[in-house]
């Protein structure tokens, strides 16, 4: 099943293309033509299995509370009895990660630049009542739009501060990314998860290299970073992203208020 270009849901929303899978659902472009833009659809089939079609409604319930310019917005829910679709904001752009294949690294004033934003979208879900862990930072899950705005995508893994991995095992994160407890049904994610995940995407986004099964040997070597200068503001740099993914979370920086504070003297001669 699925939507075919140019059916018409609902007698408005015109489908343009499918733009891939997203989640645990199928995304399309379509044109509203009642208020005149593009917009995104995600359908959720109904004959999913039941844990997967609760986590997918599950992420659209978060991006409803999400009140913040970062962050997607939902216009509609269509209701069918074959599938749900849900009518959100269309981003275009392209993704973080999409940019690093073009270009295979990105300029260490730009990672900054990125990396000072993110951490205040992630601060603003880590003060939501209750507090959330965004639990998927990845360069894919960035979208950089062209006036140079930055846009999280993908709330599929988003879970509660202290709350215990076992309890959400089909939403663990991406390996290489994710901090080591959330692969510990023993230990609870919150704030310092997601600081771990920054750590590697700013570590893959200024070196183009694959973060593999990331962890305490990024900490360890403290020539992972490949610079045509040994400036040190780039040692400050590398400094900041070993704290950040330290195995350990009482290493790490313990909120994005003070990961900000210390990316804001990076280039500032402090």
């Amino acid at each position: 099943m699925g939507l075919k270009t140019k059916e018409l849901l609902a007698q408005r929303y015109r489908i343009e293309k499918h733009l891939g899978r997203g989640g645990n659902s199928q995304v399309y472009l379509a044109y509203d033509m009642e208020n005149g833009r593009k917009c995104a659809i995600k359908e959720i089939n109904q004959s999913e299995n039941s844990r997967v079609y609760a986590f997918a409604h599950r992420e659209v319930e978060i991006i409803c509370k999400l009140k913040y310019p970062y962050f997607p917005q939902v216009f509609d829910i269509v209701e069918t009895e074959q599938a749900d679709y849900i009518i959100m904001e269309y981003l275009e752009g392209e993704t973080a990660g999409e940019r690093l294949i073009r270009l295979g690294s990105l300029p260490a004033a730009e990672v900054v630049r990125m990396a000072k934003d993110l951490c205040l979208m992630l601060s603003y879900l880590h003060r939501y009542t209750p507090p959330m862990v965004y639990c998927d930072m990845k360069p894919d899950n960035i979208m950089m739009q062209s006036a140079g705005n930055l846009r999280l995508i993908d709330f599929g893994a988003v879970m509660e501060s202290g709350q215990e991995s076992k309890e959400s095992s089909l939403r663990l994160g991406t390996r290489g990314y994710a901090a080591p407890e959330q692969f510990d049904m023993a230990k609870c994610v919150d704030a310092r998860t997601d600081i771990y995940a920054l750590g590697v995407t700013m570590y893959q986004l200024l070196t183009g290299k694959e973060p593999g099964q990331a962890g305490e040997k990024f900490a360890k070597d403290s020539k992972f970073f490949y610079c045509r200068s040994r400036h040190f503001q780039f040692r400050k740099l590398e400094r900041i992203i070993c704290k950040c993914v330290r195995e350990d979370p009482g290493e790490r920086y313990q909120d994005c208020d003070a990961l900000r504070e210390e990316l804001s003297r990076v280039f500032c001669g402090k």
